[in-house]
């Protein structure tokens, strides 16, 4: 992630589009989770992204990118918000002032990085822990994808070694965001 912050300071658009694809789905939930249904987060992500476009030369890091992509969709928001009704505004600003943003970040955050760590896993481990996370029996995963059931545990316990330790400093990943 620290190659695509350089690459975007120095003007590589390629890496812009690699941090929009990266962080686009988490930024619209962060922001719809604050707005009133039928509303689209949408307009409020695309003008984040104008701004770090904008300001590329200023990411000196992974966690400064977090920390600035995090308050300015919230800041955003927050204009978005003085422009409704005041009963919706204020039921709105109450909720984005609360601890609730602080948890809401780190969520999606923690989904982000256990979703990048999934990502990395070989083909099938990926499946079997894909479907492991669904809800899915081991019986049902060897069936699904053709294995014996002795194969799906065995990739399953690796997927599971590889995943801890990938995610081991998480926490301190996510915190550095806030600094």
């Amino acid at each position: 992630m620290e190659e695509i912050i350089g690459r975007l300071r120095a003007g590589d658009e390629q890496a812009f589009q690699e941090l929009f694809h990266t962080f686009w789905d988490a930024g619209q939930r962060f922001v719809q989770s604050f707005l009133p249904a039928g509303d689209t987060a949408e307009d409020i992500v695309q003008e984040v992204f104008y701004q770090i476009w904008t300001k590329r030369t200023k990411f000196l890091s992974e966690q400064h990118f977090k920390s600035y992509f995090y308050k300015s969709l919230r800041n955003n928001t927050l204009k978005y918000i003085s422009r409704l009704k005041p009963s919706d505004e204020l039921a709105l600003a109450r909720g984005l002032e609360s601890e609730d943003l602080f948890i809401r970040i780190v969520e999606i955050e923690f989904q982000r990085e256990v979703s990048r760590a999934i990502s990395r896993l070989p083909a099938k481990r990926r499946e079997v822990i894909v479907h492991a996370m669904a809800g899915m029996s081991v019986e049902e995963i060897a069936e699904k994808l053709g294995i014996s059931v002795n194969t799906v545990k065995i990739h399953k316990k690796k997927a599971y070694v590889t995943l801890r330790e990938e995610l081991k400093d998480i926490h301190t990943r996510i915190l550095l965001i806030f600094m």
